[in-house]
Formats: C-alpha cells, structure tokens, sequence
C-alpha cells in the first residue's frame, strides 16, 4: 500500500535528570541523545515497518533539524521527498526524563499553521492519504476525497463532539481518537452519527478502545492488551492509528480485527522500547496470536 502521512516530525534532544524539579548544577555530565518524534513521523515509521510504501510530508525548514528528519526517516525506509522546506526553522524538542517521568519542551514555530500541499499526482497515486490533525489540513483532505482516495485521520485526544474546526475530518474514511474521560459511548455515538467514516475507534489507554462501523449500532470493545509496566512512548498513540490504517486499507480486516492487531501493536511498542523498525507484520501477528494478557475495561 503507498501511503502519504500528513503530519508532523520534529527533532527531539533527550537529557536525563534525577528528579523533578531539576536541581540546579552549573554544569551537568549525562548521556545527551538525540531522535525525531511527532505524531505523523511515528505513523509514518509505523507503517513502512509494517510494509508500506510511505511517503511523509511534514512541514520543515533547511535545517540540521530538518537534516535529522531526513536521516531518521531513511533509517526507517520512510520516503521525505515530500516534505516541504519553507518554514524559517523547523521545528524540535528537548525532552527531560527520569523517575519515570517525562518533560516535554516544544518549540513548533510556525509548522502549527503550516499548510502541506500534495501534486494531483502525488495524490492520485496513492492508495491512503493519513493526517494527523494538527496541521490545516482541509483542502488535502477535499482533494484527496476528489480524487477517490481514502483518508484515515488521527485526531488526538477529544472530550467534546465535533467542533467547528474538525468538521473537515467528518467525512475521512477512518477516525481514530483517543479519550481519557467517561461516557466514551455517548462521545462515541455522536461522533459516529456524524461521520461519514466506515470505522470510528476511542482509544481508552488500559481500558483498551471502543469502535463503530457505518451503518451499525453495535459498539465494539476490544480490551487492551497487558501494557506492563514500562513507560508510554512519546508517538503511542500515531502507532495504534497507523497498525489499524494498514489492517484496515492495505489488509482489508474487518473492524474488530484492525483494533486487535492495533491493540497488539502498542503493547508490542511498549515492551520493546528503542525497537520501532521491529515492529513488523510477522512480529505483530505472532504477538496478536498470543492467548491473555488484556486489561479488563473498568
């Protein structure tokens, strides 16, 4: 399946520290290391894991930041031809971690209201186009409709239905949300009775997710499998989207399926920190395949 991802990547400089607050020290000596992050590189990194041909358009500069993105989407068989190289400096982050926590300083600049613009060609061409919703993505998404090419958006976290400013996602093919509240199947319902797309999911954390398919009342839950004890990546969230789109689109499963193996796919992610390209179809379905080990829906 060749898919373009629409969203953003950035530079991430890691440091450890001991506690938070961070005490002060004039100079500090610690293992400094350095990555890309961002919800659309982590779904584009996902899916040419899983055997996609994938193409990521992220907004950019000409940057070493920008560098960065080039070099770690090449390690990971990801196409950034794409991306656009008109931001005055790209965007990056500096992560501060330790006692099983994590700071998350950004500097986005203007890639927040950058808009990514793709050829007929491009997308023509294409069997998937992925946003991730943070980016003005409307006219993509209007464009991509035209030219009969499904959408798949990730849209982060929701507590509220539909607002104004989401309304263009309501016709995408495939909605992925995550919720951290209550009443999940009512946010669910709404969302649901509005949207256009043959699959809604909430994603619940341990609770696992919930899910509804066009033209059904039914409401699909599929627990989440034993997440362990290790800590959430930055990125988990682009993983699961990305594991449904493929089984979705590139593999044709039905909805229940999809959310299985994406379920497998984020405790896959947490278990084997510092493995992304690991994660590959044969290494996800032998780990779907894997008797117990859900967490039960409170």
């Amino acid at each position: 399946m060749r898919v373009v991802v629409v969203g953003m990547a950035y530079a991430v400089v890691t440091l450890p520290v001991d506690t938070f607050p961070v005490e002060y020290r004039a100079v500090r000596d610690v293992p400094i290391s350095a990555s890309v992050g961002g919800s659309g590189f982590a779904a584009a990194r996902t899916l040419a894991a899983l055997g996609d041909e994938v193409y990521l358009a992220a907004p950019l500069g000409e940057d070493a930041e920008a560098a960065a993105v080039d070099v770690a989407a090449y390690r990971y068989g990801v196409n950034s031809a794409m991306c656009p190289r008109s931001l005055p400096r790209s965007p990056r982050a500096v992560v501060l971690e330790g006692d099983g926590r994590r700071q998350i300083s950004r500097d986005l600049g203007e890639a927040r209201s950058a808009h990514v613009a793709l050829d007929l060609g491009a997308l023509a061409t294409s069997d998937l186009v992925m946003v991730d919703g943070v980016l003005p993505t409307a006219a993509l998404v209007s464009s991509a409709q035209a030219t009969g090419v499904p959408v798949a958006a990730a849209l982060g976290t929701v507590s509220a239905p539909p607002l104004l400013e989401q309304q263009l996602y309501l016709g995408a093919d495939l909605l992925v949300m995550g919720h951290d509240g209550h009443d999940e199947e009512q946010l669910l319902r709404t969302w649901r009775r509005r949207s256009a797309a043959r699959l809604v999911v909430l994603t619940l954390g341990a609770r696992g997710a919930v899910g509804m398919v066009h033209h059904s009342e039914e409401v699909l839950h599929v627990p989440a499998r034993d997440l362990g004890p290790g800590p959430r990546p930055a990125g988990l969230g682009a993983t699961y989207a990305a594991t449904l789109a493929h089984y979705v689109f590139a593999r044709g499963c039905a909805a229940r399926t999809a959310m299985e193996y994406a379920a497998a796919a984020a405790a896959w992610t947490i278990a084997h920190p510092g493995e992304p390209d690991g994660l590959r179809e044969d290494v996800l379905e032998a780990a779907a395949a894997r008797p117990g080990g859900a967490a039960q829906a409170s």
